[in-house]
């Protein structure tokens, strides 16, 4: 399956590789969702959102059990990825603060800069 973020319409959407099944998984409480990394292996995506309040947020891959992450002390987060290894943790460019962070992807605690 093929995931995005659409800042125009608000929406997190999903669809087959082919385009077909299209469909919409969330549609409220985005302000301007941008980034987006998906662990299949776990059955969890992540997404960034740069909305009046930023934060980054996990659910299931089909849209359930929302949660966010972290919504305190982010600027701009963008440019998502996870580290699959150790599956810990998950990492973002802050494009306001000009760094590379990190935060625990399952509890959303011990936020670090690795960069700035």
């Amino acid at each position: 399956n093929l995931y995005w973020t659409d800042t125009g319409r608000n929406t997190i959407e999903v669809a087959r590789l082919d385009g077909s099944s299209r469909k919409v998984l969330i549609n409220n409480s985005l302000d301007e969702p941008r980034a987006i990394a998906v662990f299949p292996k776990k059955g969890y995506l992540f997404w960034t959102d740069w909305g009046h309040i930023a934060k980054i947020e996990r659910a299931n891959l089909d849209g359930s059990e929302r949660k966010i992450l972290i919504n305190t002390d982010l600027g701009w987060p963008n440019g998502l990825t996870l580290d699959y290894d150790t599956r810990r943790w998950i990492y973002w460019t802050d494009w306001q603060t000009k760094s590379i962070q990190r935060v625990d992807k399952y509890s959303g605690r011990n936020k670090e800069t690795v960069l700035a």
